[in-house]
């Protein structure tokens, strides 16, 4: 498996963003790291493997396991099928994020795996009945730091509308006046990562790739500002920020939960 191109832009960012996290694992300078030599040969081991996939399926936001870095080993071929899962084979953008967290979340509550294949299923024909639909809202709640009820289940009840339902709740959020202090924190972060961006940029309406964040830089503006306001945000609800507003008021939401 290789890379697209050397013009690819998408492609060349997600190599650097596989290198410079993994440099950080491994405590080397990113020239260091060979993007062609497996990351087991450079030096990491299992418990590095957890830390480095940590934080590339944080950036990524997608669920790439241990086990799956025997087939992509190198750098080179880590980027490559992290750009695959978040980029259509026809360049089209991939499946919302919030379609693969309900997936996920149905899966552990039913014990079985769920795919593309149930979207358009109810959840009653899954073989969900009130106390699973209360657990799966359980669970949902707590990934996506939201508290939605379970009668949403009956409103919306595939996990395709019920995708849909999170995401436009997300979209409403990116309308919304940013909280004052978590927007001021976000914005410090972003002009710490990004000094080149004039101050009057940073804008609850703009977004961090707006601002030209590169993957790496944006992972780094997200932990800043969490390490500041106290917080850990899941990767689904970051991943769903339309804009630097909308991502404060996550931050801020995880700050009044805790």
């Amino acid at each position: 498996m290789s890379l697209p191109s050397n013009g690819d832009a998408a492609a060349q960012d997600a190599l650097h963003t596989v290198v410079g996290s993994a440099a950080k694992v491994l405590f080397v300078a990113p020239e260091e790291v060979d993007p062609d030599i497996p990351l087991v040969d450079q030096g990491l081991d299992s418990i590095l493997t957890v830390e480095l996939l940590e934080s590339l399926n944080s950036v990524f936001d997608r669920r790439v396991r241990a086990a799956e870095l025997n087939e992509h080993a190198t750098p080179r071929q880590l980027a490559s099928y992290y750009v695959k899962l978040t980029v259509g084979t026809d360049g089209t953008d991939a499946e919302p994020p919030f379609l693969a967290v309900v997936r996920e979340c149905l899966a552990e509550v039913l014990m079985t795996d769920v795919d593309a294949a149930t979207d358009d299923t109810t959840f009653a024909d899954l073989g969900m009945d009130s106390i699973l639909k209360v657990e799966l809202i359980v669970v949902l709640n707590g990934r996506l730091g939201r508290s939605d009820d379970e009668a949403l289940l009956r409103e919306y009840p595939t996990p395709a509308l019920f995708a849909a339902y999170l995401a436009s709740r997300a979209d409403g959020e990116a309308g919304q006046q940013p909280p004052a202090e978590a927007f001021a924190v976000l914005r410090e972060a972003v002009l710490d990562v990004l000094p080149q961006t004039p101050a009057d940029a940073v804008t609850p309406e703009n977004s961090l790739h707006q601002l030209d964040a590169s993957s790496l830089d944006r992972a780094d503006i997200v932990a800043q500002a969490m390490h500041r306001l106290g917080v850990r945000a899941p990767a689904e609800r970051l991943a769903a920020a339309q804009n630097l507003g909308a991502l404060a008021t996550v931050l801020e939401q995880y700050r009044e939960h805790g």
